[in-house]
């Protein structure tokens, strides 16, 4: 896993991840392979479940 949050990566900005994110969450089938993960900062990470409107 990158030491990184993905998303601020993305935007040019170095957070430190703080949270680790089930792209296909476990509920809908997804596992916990590496390429199922995303490394993430908090804010992010509720940033894509508020988007996802299941939190």
């Amino acid at each position: 896993m990158h030491p990184l949050c993905e998303m601020c990566l993305k935007e040019g900005k170095s957070t430190l991840v703080e949270e680790i994110h089930h792209i296909l969450p476990l509920s809908e089938g997804g596992n916990h392979e590496e390429n199922n993960l995303m490394s993430l900062c908090k804010s992010c990470h509720e940033k894509i479940h508020r988007d996802r409107g299941d939190r």
